[in-house]
C-alpha cells in the first residue's frame, strides 16, 4: 500500500544495482539512465585503477521533483544519500562520486592527480554500454587537462592503468611517470598546458558494463519505506543496520556491526578500546587502519600499540602506513623520523635476543661439558675405590659415548658451534690442512687436560695442543685431553 498523506501522497519507486540505488518520484526514464550513469563512472574508475572501487556505505541518489539542488553526500540511517534533480546525473555530482570512490579505496596520493582523474570522469557520456570520455568540463585547468591528454592520447592510453594502478598504492611521483609514459612529470605537463591552449580535446570509448535502463524494473515503496525514506532525507531518522548497532557500543553490538558492513572501521576502532592487552588493541587498530587507509590517526594508534606490546617489526609496517597516509610534506617527513626511530628500537630489541639466545646456548654447552666431567671424576672415583683391598663394590661401565679407534694430536684452532648443540673440531698445525672431527653431543665427550678446559666457539685466540681420540668411521670425538700451551 502506498503512502498517503504524507508530502501529498508522494509515489516513491527504486531502481536498484549493488551499491547504488535510484530513488524518485519523477519519471522512469531519468531514474533508469542516471543508475547506469553512476554505475558506469564505478565501472570504468574501477578498470583504470586495477581494483574495485566501492563505496563503504551504499549509496542512495534521489530524484525528487521540483528539485532544483545538487545535494552534496552525506550519511543518512544505514547509507550514503545525495539528493539531485531528475535528469541526467549533474558534472558536479559525478566529480562529487568519483572522489569519493578514489577517497575511500585508495592510498593516500597527489590531490592534483586526484582532482583530474574526477573532473575527466565526471564528463562521461552513458548511452547504456556505451560510454565515452573525454568531454571537457567549464571550466577547463591543467589538473583536468594533464588527465584528459593522459587518458585520450594514444601515445599514453595503454600505460595510463599502470601509472594510476601506481598513484592508487600510494606509489607516485618522477619514477612512476617516466616508467609509464617515458617523461618526468615537469615535461608532460608541458605537454598538457599545450593541450589545453589549442582547445581541441580527444575523447576515447571505454568498455562499459552491459547494462540497458530500458531493462531494468522498479519497486514502489511501501508506505513505512516512503516514510524512511522521506525522515531520512529530512535527518529526523532513527539509525538503521550497521550504525544502530555501533550506536549500542559493547563487545556483541560492534561484533555485529562490523559484520554487518565489513568495509566500516569504526566498529574496530571502538572494539579496540575495549580490549585489555595491548597486542588485541594493536591488531583491531591494524584491521581499522586498513579499512581507512588514509586516515593517519589509526594507522597511529596501531603503531603506538605494537610498540606497547613490543613487536616492534609491526609497529614498524604501521609508521610506514602512517607516513603514507600523511597529506603534507610535513608530516610524512615527522612520521619517516618516527618509523626510522622505530626501525632503530626493532634492531636493538633484535640484537639483545640474539645477545640473549648465545648467553643461553654458552650456559648450556658449559653446563654440558662440567656433567661430562663430572661424570668422569665419579668414575675415577669409582675406579679407585674398586682398585683398593677393602671395596667389594663392582665395577660399573660408566662410559656410553661413542667407541673410538683413531688418536690424532694437534693444536685446536677452532671450534664451530652448530645447529641441535653440535660441535665441530678444526684440529693441526694450521686451519687449511686441519682435520675436521664432529661433536654430536657435547655431553657425551670426555674433556680433560691440564689448566682451563674450554671449547669456546670461534678461532681459538691462543690454540692448545690437544690430544683427541675419535672413530674413524665417522671422525665422532669420543675424547678431548688439554696437553698445555706451546
Amino acid at each position: 500500500m502506498l503512502l498517503a498523506g504524507v508530502a501529498g501522497a508522494e509515489k516513491w519507486t527504486a531502481y536498484r544495482n549493488a551499491p547504488f540505488t535510484v530513488y524518485t518520484n519523477a519519471g522512469e526514464k531519468e531514474a533508469t539512465e542516471a543508475l547506469v550513469t553512476i554505475a558506469q563512472l564505478r565501472h570504468t574508475l574501477s578498470e583504470k585503477f586495477g581494483k574495485e572501487l566501492n563505496p563503504v556505505w551504499p549509496l542512495a541518489v534521489v530524484q525528487r521533483k521540483n528539485n532544483a539542488e545538487i545535494g552534496t553526500v552525506r550519511l543518512g540511517r544505514d547509507g550514503y544519500l545525495l539528493t539531485l534533480p531528475a535528469g541526467p546525473v549533474p558534472v558536479a555530482a559525478m566529480e562529487q562520486l568519483a572522489l569519493l570512490l578514489l577517497r575511500e579505496n585508495t592510498a593516500t596520493f597527489d590531490t592534483a592527480i586526484e582532482r583530474g582523474v574526477a573532473r575527466a570522469f565526471s564528463t562521461l557520456e552513458v548511452h547504456g554500454p556505451r560510454v565515452t570520455l573525454g568531454a571537457a568540463p567549464a571550466p577547463k585547468d591543467l589538473e583536468w587537462a594533464r588527465m584528459s591528454l593522459l587518458l585520450t592520447d594514444p601515445r599514453f592510453s595503454g600505460s595510463v592503468k599502470v601509472l594510476l594502478s601506481n598513484y592508487g598504492k600510494g606509489i607516485e611521483g618522477d619514477a612512476a611517470w617516466r616508467n609509464t609514459t617515458g617523461m618526468l612529470q615537469k615535461d608532460f605537463d608541458k605537454e598538457a598546458s599545450a593541450y589545453l591552449a589549442k582547445g581541441v580535446f580527444g575523447t576515447i570509448a571505454l568498455t562499459g558494463r552491459p547494462m540497458d535502463p530500458r531493462r531494468i524494473r522498479g519497486e514502489e515503496l511501501e508506505g513505512e519505506e516512503a516514510k524512511l525514506l522521506l525522515a531520512d532525507l529530512a535527518g529526523t531518522a532513527p539509525l538503521g543496520g550497521a550504525r544502530a548497532l555501533a550506536a549500542e557500543n559493547t563487545r556483541e553490538s560492534l561484533e555485529k556491526a562490523w559484520r554487518a558492513n565489513p568495509r566500516w572501521s569504526l566498529p574496530h576502532e571502538l572494539l579496540a578500546k575495549l580490549e585489555e592487552r595491548n597486542s588485541d588493541k594493536a591488531q583491531r587498530y591494524r584491521r581499522a587502519a586498513e579499512l581507512s587507509p588514509r586516515d593517519v590517526r589509526l594507522w597511529r594508534l596501531a603503531a603506538e600499540h605494537f610498540e606497547k606490546a613490543e613487536l616492534m617489526t609491526e609497529a614498524g609496517k604501521m609508521w610506514f602506513g602512517a607516513e603514507r597516509a600523511a597529506t603534507s610534506a610535513a608530516e610524512r617527513a615527522q612520521l619517516r623520523e618516527t618509523r626510522l626511530a622505530a626501525d632503530r628500537k626493532r634492531v636493538e630489541a633484535e640484537e639483545e635476543e640474539r645477545r640473549k639466545v648465545q648467553e643461553a646456548e654458552a650456559r648450556e654447552l658449559q653446563r654440558l661439558k662440567d656433567e661430562a666431567i663430572s661424570r668422569v671424576r665419579e668414575a675415577e672415583a669409582r675406579a679407585n675405590a674398586g682398585g683398593s683391598k677393602t671395596s667389594t663394590a663392582p665395577l660399573v661401565e660408566w662410559w656410553d659415548g661413542p667407541k673410538a679407534d683413531g688418536n690424532l694430536q694437534g693444536k685446536l684452532l677452532r671450534v664451530d658451534c652448530l645447529a641441535g648443540g653440535k660441535l665441530r673440531l678444526a684440529v693441526g698445525a694450521d686451519l687449511k690442512t686441519a682435520t675436521l672431527l664432529n661433536v654430536a653431543d657435547p655431553g657425551k665427550i670426555v674433556v680433560t687436560g691440564n689448566g682451563t678446559v674450554d671449547l669456546g666457539c670461534g678461532v681459538q685466540k691462543t690454540p692448545r695442543v690437544v690430544t683427541v681420540e675419535f672413530v674413524k668411521a665417522t671422525k665422532e670425538v669420543a675424547t678431548v685431553t688439554f696437553m698445555g700451551a706451546r
